[in-house]
């Protein structure tokens, strides 16, 4: 597991270091002219940098709708990329040459909490505001919120409720056994326990978890020995929020072995997983706060226009799915924030964004003042074979099952109380 340091023991160290001379180097802006720069932390090499290029693919899109409105305070958006190699001691100098270096404005991250969480430590230390579209561990927006962070996806604890309020209420027919698989870093762990806090408080009668377990990060090509155990346990559901490579050798490799249960999933709604997986992919779930089968006038706009600006895309990122969409929204909140704030300034952005609402394919999000949290409604679909999906949103033809017409889960249904959130601002 990728360790990482703490929140309260890297305030400490800021601490220390003040008190034996300064260190941290306070730059609210660079200059008044120029573009204003996005850094962008994503992995560039490695099995998941198919899912890096799709986000970046989303940020420029979104920064090329900006320029074309007219840009912003007068300037052009500009999207600065570095490669995060999905390691946080390589993330954490890739964000520091971003920002001493290029001089970017603002950080971003979407693949990978313990990136995030790396990233959003260079963000403070040098007080830019960290925006994550991506990154879900709670932890980020909870116990180790920093003020320039804010977070424009669910976190783990809003996404995982999405799952369970499925499971609870939503599906078909009722499961009653549940087994917990996840990668072993912050991400995963935080996932488990985003389940298990909403199921404890919505399951029915007769359902109940009977498994948990984590695997190592990226890294395992034999899933045999966890699928065995789940079947051994008699498990009727797996909850996980294992994404890139696992989930597809996860689900491959389940199929092979016979297993019969329903795979309950964060990241489902990838069109690279899903064209390798295939049939073993029939019946699964997925769930986000948004899926590129929403059907809203707003988000059959937005694929359009997302296919016309890249009608020649490879199969990741030829529709808008898994993270593009909030990707390229989050660019467009951000960059509406810093018209409203009138400025760059660090302060004003951070004011400005506090319980500023915008307007997004899938619907109205909000960003909740204390924690920095956007709070949003979610959808959830099963994946379906071709012919059962309606011909508008048959995106990829008969080539493979895919997400099939998304089903809403009420905001209310995702919001986490303040005082649950582990943040201190929100008590």
């Amino acid at each position: 597991m990728d360790r990482q340091v703490t929140r309260r023991a890297f305030v400490r160290t800021v601490a220390a270091g003040a008190a034996a001379g300064p260190f941290v180097i306070i730059r609210p802006g660079w200059s008044q002219t120029g573009p204003i720069k996005l850094g962008i932390v994503e992995p560039q090499s490695g099995p998941v940098k198919y899912i890096g290029d799709s986000n970046i693919a989303a940020f420029r899109f979104a920064a090329e709708r900006v320029n074309a409105a007219g840009g912003v305070l007068g300037r052009t958006l500009e999207v600065v990329v570095a490669d995060s190699e999905l390691k946080p001691d390589v993330a954490t100098r890739r964000a520091n040459d971003l920002v001493l270096g290029d001089k970017v404005d603002v950080l971003v991250v979407n693949t990978g909490s313990n990136i995030a969480k790396a990233v959003s430590q260079v963000a403070t230390q040098h007080r830019k505001v960290f925006c994550s579209t991506g990154t879900e561990a709670r932890e980020l927006t909870g116990e180790e919120f920093f003020e320039t962070t804010f977070r424009c996806c669910l976190n783990t604890d809003m996404h995982s409720g999405e799952l369970a309020v499925y499971f609870s209420r939503l599906a078909p027919r009722k499961y009653g056994k549940f087994y917990l698989l996840n990668q072993d870093y912050n991400f995963g762990r935080a996932a488990a326990d985003g389940f298990k806090k909403k199921f404890d408080r919505i399951k029915s009668a007769g359902q109940e978890i009977i498994g948990e377990e984590y695997h190592p990060l990226q890294k395992v090509q034999d899933f045999g020995p966890y699928i065995t155990k789940i079947m051994a346990s008699g498990a009727e559901v797996v909850m996980t929020g294992d994404w890139g490579q696992d989930l597809r050798l996860l689900l491959q490799q389940g199929a092979a072995l016979g297993w019969k249960v329903k795979v309950g999933n964060y990241f489902l709604n990838d069109p690279v997983v899903l064209q390798a997986v295939g049939q073993a992919a029939l019946g699964h779930v997925t769930a986000d706060a948004y899926l590129s089968t929403v059907d809203t006038p707003e988000n059959r706009e937005f694929v359009r226009a997302w296919r016309a600006r890249y009608p020649d895309a490879p199969i990741s990122y030829k529709y808008p799915d898994l993270t593009i969409a909030r990707c390229h929204y989050a660019v467009l909140w951000a960059a509406d924030v810093m018209k409203r704030a009138g400025s760059l300034d660090t302060q004003r952005l951070i004011t400005t964004w506090e319980g500023a609402r915008f307007k997004t394919a899938w619907g109205d999000v909000e960003m909740r003042a204390c924690d920095h949290q956007m709070q949003t409604r979610g959808f959830v679909a099963e994946i379906m074979a071709p012919e059962r999906i309606p011909p508008a949103i048959r995106y990829f033809g008969d080539a493979f099952p895919y997400v099939g017409p998304a089903t809403q889960i009420p905001r209310e249904e995702l919001t986490v109380p303040p005082r649950e959130t582990g943040n201190a601002r929100c008590v």
